[in-house]
């Protein structure tokens, strides 16, 4: 039963990407068009070309590497704001009704008003900050809320510090949680980093490749590049995920 379930697993992913590109190709029958939506076989054809050339993994690796700034500025600070609401109710308060204004600002706005008082390379960075911010944070708070309290009840009374609690206790209770919130956060940042690129026309960025393409009506190239994201994003959220379940049966 359990190896039948192992199967299915793996299955159940293949068929319904399978579905996918059968739906892809029965709509791109119906437009006509390559330049409307481009056959699966010409986009990943497309794809094979972007891949072989330098300037996509320059743009790659620069994307990625203000997409790892974003989010690790967003982490730390999701991570100061979940311990200052999970230990004071005032902070809990404040930080709440910040993180809701946060996650209400509209983030095309955002971008182009910070054009104007930034650059188009630190822009991205700042509008995917905030929007993986109020997420991030929501994680880590409900980890942290989530610690059994009878654990930690037995390690005051055993006479543990605040800090070796946190370290032996709290955390590798959390782990699970912000491996997964990690993979989540990751992904999430990157493809949010894309689409900021794209508004902010940043050069040396998968953002400012999609917006040549476009200009140049390479719809197929367009989408080779999306796939890359799409996979990316899966590809790093797989992994925290089993990450995540390690951990988790660690504890």
């Amino acid at each position: 039963m359990k190896k039948l379930s192992k199967i299915t697993n793996y299955i159940l992913p293949l068929i319904t990407v399978g579905c996918l590109l059968l739906l892809w190709t029965v709509a791109s029958v119906k437009a006509g068009s390559e330049y409307i939506l481009p056959s699966v076989g010409k986009t990943f054809s497309a794809l094979g070309e972007i891949l072989s050339t330098s300037k996509f993994y320059i743009a790659f690796f620069h994307t990625f590497l203000r997409s790892l700034v974003a989010f690790l500025i967003s982490f730390i600070l999701a991570s100061i704001m979940a311990f200052l609401s999970n230990r004071y109710k005032s902070a809990l308060r404040v930080i709440d009704t910040l993180v809701s204004i946060i996650r209400a600002l509209p983030t095309i706005a955002i971008v182009l008003v910070l054009l104007f008082w930034t650059s188009v390379q630190v822009a991205p960075v700042i509008v995917t900050m905030l929007v993986v911010l109020p997420t991030t944070y929501t994680h880590l708070k409900s980890a942290l809320d989530s610690v059994e309290k009878p654990a930690l009840e037995a390690g005051m009374v055993d006479g543990a510090d605040k800090l070796n609690l946190f370290f032996r206790v709290e955390l590798p209770q959390m782990a699970p949680a912000v491996y997964s919130a990690i993979g989540a956060g990751l992904s999430l940042n990157f493809k949010l980093m894309v689409a900021a690129e794209v508004l902010s026309a940043t050069i040396k960025s998968l953002g400012n490749t999609l917006n040549i393409y476009n200009y140049n009506g390479q719809i197929a190239e367009m989408l080779a590049v999306v796939i890359t994201a799409v996979v990316f994003g899966i590809i790093v959220e797989f992994i925290f995920n089993k990450i995540s379940q390690k951990t988790g049966e660690w504890r």
